[in-house]
């Protein structure tokens, strides 16, 4: 991936630091270049390394004779905007720990629409994830929850919310998904996904959740009788997680949030969950620009696709 252990100690640790780092667009580049190819541009279609640099910042290949640039391929690629305010634009949305609206993103930035500042944080959340990550592991506790939607009425499945399935692992990550429902094939496929083998699962007593739908995994199901939140509730993680999500959402985004766009949320919400015991700001800046350069390439067109558009509150 083309990083260096001593290029991420290097990173800038506050706004400050951060701000004399990246002071202009030719900075912002020359480190894109370190994260992406080790400082040794190369071509992306032959693979050869001997490449020229253009005068317009584009790399020829000297065999082929393909042009590529350091964005090429990746979530800022065509991107009309300077380095610089991409870079600033990130560090405002990582830095701050509870993220940032996208409202609050175009005043700070300057930007003459809330569209623009939209798009940003939408292909921003697609870098959150990290390819190829590793599977949770351990003694997990799953769960479900439901968000937005009008109708309050208790029971499974609850009017027109939208379904989370929630997974956590001992003392350290999460994993959440907005599910199409609640049926053990769903379950079945977000443990495949989320779950190494051999995990020891904890659920409630939804039917659900059993040894076929968790894929044979050693499983203790507990029917729900207890407050949440208290020292003897089996699912105390997984509640907890639920609760600061919707919390975040109602909170930072004020829950203007629609459906089709809910699992970009959760994305960002994990990406702050699992790195909530991470020391520093700057190396939550540094991974988002590290996934940033590996990501593919993302047309406005294909953020506003997908599912029925439905508002939370």
């Amino acid at each position: 991936m083309g990083e260096s252990e001593g290029l991420w100690r290097k990173f800038p640790k506050t706004l400050a630091e951060f701000e004399a780092a990246f002071p202009d667009d030719e900075a912002c580049r020359r480190f894109l270049i370190e994260v992406r190819w080790g400082g040794a541009p190369r071509c992306e279609q032959c693979g050869c390394a001997e490449v020229w640099e253009l005068s317009n910042g584009r790399f020829e290949c000297s065999a082929c004779g393909y042009q590529t640039s350091v964005t090429a391929g990746t979530p800022l690629q065509g991107t009309r905007k300077p380095l610089r305010l991409w870079f600033r634009a990130i560090w405002e949305m990582v830095a701050r720990k509870n993220g940032i609206s996208a409202k609050d993103l175009q005043r700070l930035m300057g930007f003459g629409s809330y569209r623009t500042a939209w798009v940003w944080l939408h292909k921003l959340r697609r870098c959150m994830v990290r390819p190829a990550r590793e599977r949770l592991d351990g003694t997990i506790q799953i769960d479900d929850a439901y968000v937005g939607g009008l109708d309050q009425r208790p029971g499974r499945p609850n009017g027109n919310k939208a379904v989370i399935l929630v997974a956590t692992e001992a003392g350290g990550r999460v994993r959440l998904e907005h599910a199409p429902n609640l049926t053990g094939a769903t379950i079945h496929e977000f443990a495949q996904r989320n779950l190494a083998e051999g995990t020891r699962v904890t659920s409630d007593g939804y039917r659900s959740y059993s040894a076929k739908s968790l894929a044979g995994r050693p499983h203790s199901a507990h029917v729900q009788k207890h407050k949440r939140h208290l020292p003897e509730d089996p699912l105390q993680q997984a509640h907890f997680a639920v609760s600061l999500v919707k919390r975040w959402l109602i909170g930072t985004h004020h829950g203007a949030v629609r459906e089709k766009h809910l699992q970009a949320y959760l994305d960002e919400f994990e990406f702050r969950y699992n790195r909530r015991k991470t020391n520093g700001t700057g190396r939550l800046v540094a991974r988002v620009l590290q996934i940033l350069v590996n990501s593919p390439h993302t047309t406005e067109s294909a953020l506003y696709q997908s599912v029925p558009a439905r508002r939370f509150r």
